[in-house]
């Protein structure tokens, strides 16, 4: 576009008649509204997400700033937030922002006290601007008819940023998964049952381990965590001896499964293990544990 701005037909009339052939491009009953456009970005120094395991600590800070800083301002914006994707359930978080760049903090607290209802895992909490262009005229964020100001800006505006999201998550922290008792929530390798308790041992930050009941050569099982994604993995290892396997030391590894995670939410990790001595597999059994 050759303006530095969004240009908004308006409908004078809801239906209209007698435009004629040389009306141009844009017919007579229709009026041009400059609309500034929002930049809004998460700021480096807050949250990135909602950690569900640590919501006291959520510090959510956006920057709202004008995409043309240089073009005409707008009379004002309020700053919203929409939960789940819902254009009816957006709410006013700040009213009437008219100095830009400003810089905003949002906290968990805040955002359960504008919906009425706790926060819950798995919730997204996307951040946006209603404009008030200088006529006056409101331009939502989020309509709950019609698309929105920023789907006649994209994708032709590199770097235009009309929201951030905010998701609700569980973030991985060591210091829930502390040594201790774990409660055997599944098993299906049966040396434990569901309700059995055992020891896991906190090696450091991103290892644990637990031991099977192998009565011979008892070695610990070290679970890897990746942080970043919640991952769990065992890197292929011996672990003990049955005297029911006459082919040597058992080993275990990992096996590909959307079982091989931690649940920081829950306290608890699972690891999808492949059982195997020197020729060949006994099988591929998923054991869960959950910190009591």
């Amino acid at each position: 576009m050759k303006k530095h701005s969004i240009l908004y037909f308006l409908l004078a009339a809801i239906a209209f008649t007698g435009c004629e052939r040389n009306d141009g491009f844009v017919p007579k009953e229709v009026a041009l509204e400059r609309v500034p456009a929002p930049k809004i970005v998460k700021d480096a120094t807050g949250s990135a997400a909602i950690d569900m395991t640590n919501l006291g600590g959520f510090n959510g800070k956006v920057n709202v700033s004008l995409y043309f800083p240089n073009d005409i301002p707008p009379s004002k914006f309020d700053i919203v937030i929409r939960k789940n994707n819902s254009n009816s359930n957006v709410r006013v978080y700040q009213a009437g922002v008219t100095s830009f760049p400003t810089t905003l903090t949002i906290t968990a607290a805040q955002i359960a006290t504008l919906f009425g209802v706790p926060i819950a895992l798995g919730d997204n909490y996307d951040v946006g601007a209603d404009v008030y262009a200088q006529s006056g005229k409101l331009y939502q964020a989020f309509p709950e008819i019609g698309l929105g100001y920023a789907a006649a800006f994209q994708p032709d505006h590199p770097g235009f940023s009309p929201s951030v999201r905010f998701s609700a998550i569980c973030q991985y922290n060591s210091a829930l998964y502390t040594t201790g008792n774990y409660e055997v929530v599944v098993d299906e390798w049966q040396d434990y049952f569901p309700g059995d308790v055992i020891t896991v041992t906190q090696i450091d930050a991103t290892h644990l381990s637990f031991r099977y009941l192998a009565p011979t050569n008892n070695q610990p099982i070290v679970v890897t965590i990746d942080p970043l994604t919640n991952v769990t993995s065992v890197v292929k290892q011996q672990y003990g001896d049955y005297p029911w396997n006459p082919f040597g030391i058992m080993s275990v590894n990992t096996s590909p499964s959307n079982d091989n995670v931690v649940s920081p939410c829950e306290q608890s990790f699972g690891v999808y293990l492949d059982h195997t001595v020197t020729i060949g597999s006994y099988g591929k059994y998923l054991i869960k544990l959950k910190k009591q």
